[in-house]
């Protein structure tokens, strides 16, 4: 081999080990650095933390939560949550710089993980949590994101973030594992901080307890309309709790529900609800109505409350259609399929709620044979602009005239993706582009709304 040839294999090959290397250190990065907050999870953080316990061997941590974020994410979605723990992360990066003891470590529990920690070194003399720096650290922190959430990005949401702020000190001993001291003093930072939430948890399922009791439960309606004419064929029933509560907001209503177990309860009183209202409905409108996979298969629901219904109840079985929300519920769709027939053989219609939302659609609609497939708004928003959701739609479309269904296209707010949405095959649909749910019950179109 020439002399030349070698080097630049050398160097090709040095320069291959490079970008190997290179790589590896991003895939190790991804995977000890959250990408929405650009902070170090604990490991990372670990030899900062222990050269800390080196200078005065003890060490204060402050946890610090955003209460209750499952419930904001079940209402607003992740990328809600995701924005909100990068601007609490941003605000705590500002304290760091500002307030903090000099040489503080600022990281999250994991990567996607919801808590973030500080690690704080105490002077010798006061290493006590209750008063001190580490008290001082923690006000500062809880001040700090309070006035935050209590701004206008954060003022309108319910339920609005709240800051869950603990402190715990560590102090270094010699006869146990400094990690494992550590992963204590993190589970006593945080539950110093959790009391309080655990209290409001409390006082909040308590309140739902009394309004499933109490049958407080308000019913609106979105008209669904035929897309070529504009004409109303049906009305949605939507269920909300009292407007003066925190429950008024619909998923923080059922997802605490789930969480107490009484969503079986809470969904046939959001029915008992929606069919008293209903009554102000006319002989041929369609009465869209949401029940859970559970109670369609329950006795008293199908020999109580649609058995039951009055002579001149305003809207005809055959005009009253059972929604199925919460498919992730049915273990067993074959089996779901052939209980729910027995309600079809009594009149009523049958309708797939969020199609195309989730792995489970297909499956639903194979074995349950709806008579109104209804596609996720996630799918129709900016439908206009992207040929997969297109496709999608279209192919949708024709699953449902091969099985004699209609489809009701979902969360329709702008004119693009009226005409999207038509030119792809769907017959009906509703949304805020048209009316927002209300108790209202609109005859026609109003003037200067949707015109088609």
């Amino acid at each position: 081999m020439k002399q030349g040839a070698g080097r630049r294999t050398a160097v090709a090959g040095g320069r291959r080990a490079g970008d190997g290397a290179h790589a590896e250190a991003l895939r190790l990065k991804a995977a000890l650095h959250d990408r929405v907050t650009d902070l170090p999870s604990v490991p990372v953080v670990l030899e900062t933390v222990r050269a800390l316990f080196q200078k005065t061997r003890s060490v204060g941590i402050v946890s610090v939560e955003v209460d209750p974020l499952a419930r904001i994410e079940s209402v607003y979605g992740w990328q809600v949550v995701d924005a909100l723990l990068k601007d609490a992360a941003a605000e705590l990066r500002l304290l760091t710089g500002d307030v903090m003891p000099a040489g503080a470590v600022l990281c999250q529990s994991g990567v996607h993980a919801d808590r973030f920690l500080l690690f704080l070194p105490l002077p010798k003399e006061a290493p006590g949590r209750r008063s001190g720096p580490l008290d001082g650290a923690r006000r500062a922190v809880e001040e700090r994101l309070a006035a935050r959430f209590a701004g206008p990005s954060f003022r309108s949401m319910t339920p609005r973030p709240a800051p869950c702020v603990g402190a715990a000190t560590v102090v270094e001993h010699p006869f146990f594992r400094l990690e494992r001291q550590i992963e204590r003093g993190m589970d006593e930072a945080r539950q110093s901080g959790s009391k309080g939430e655990g209290q409001e948890r409390a006082r909040q399922q308590a309140e739902l307890k009394r309004i499933i009791r109490d049958q407080r439960i308000e019913t609106v309606f979105q008209p669904i309309l035929h897309l070529d004419t504009g004409r109303i064929i049906g009305y949605e029933a939507f269920s909300r709790g009292p407007s003066d509560s925190i429950f008024e907001s619909p998923g923080l209503l059922f997802e605490c529900s789930r969480e107490v177990g009484m969503a079986g309860e809470l969904d046939l009183v959001c029915q008992r609800s929606a069919l008293r209202q209903a009554r102000r409905l006319s002989p041929g409108d369609k009465l869209f109505l949401n029940a859970l996979p559970a109670s369609l298969l329950d006795p008293g629901f199908r020999e109580g409350l649609l058995a039951d219904l009055p002579e001149d109840f305003p809207v005809r079985r055959s005009d009253i259609v059972l929604e199925i929300a919460d498919r992730n519920s049915i273990d067993d769709y074959r089996t779901f399929g052939n209980e729910v027939a027995d309600l079809r053989a009594r009149g009523f219609k049958m309708s797939i709620d969020d199609v195309g939302k989730g792995s489970s659609s297909l499956e639903s609609l194979s074995e349950v044979h709806p008579d109104f497939i209804k596609v996720d708004g996630s799918l129709v928003r900016g439908i206009e602009r992207n040929l997969i959701k297109q496709e999608l739609l279209r192919s949708l479309c024709q699953v449902a005239r091969a099985m004699g269904a209609h489809v009701v296209a979902e969360g329709i707010e702008t004119r693009d993706e009226l005409e999207a949405v038509r030119r792809c095959g769907a017959r009906y649909g509703q949304g805020y582009y048209f009316y927002k749910p209300s108790r209202e019950l609109p005859a026609s179109m109003s003037a200067g709304q949707g015109d088609m």
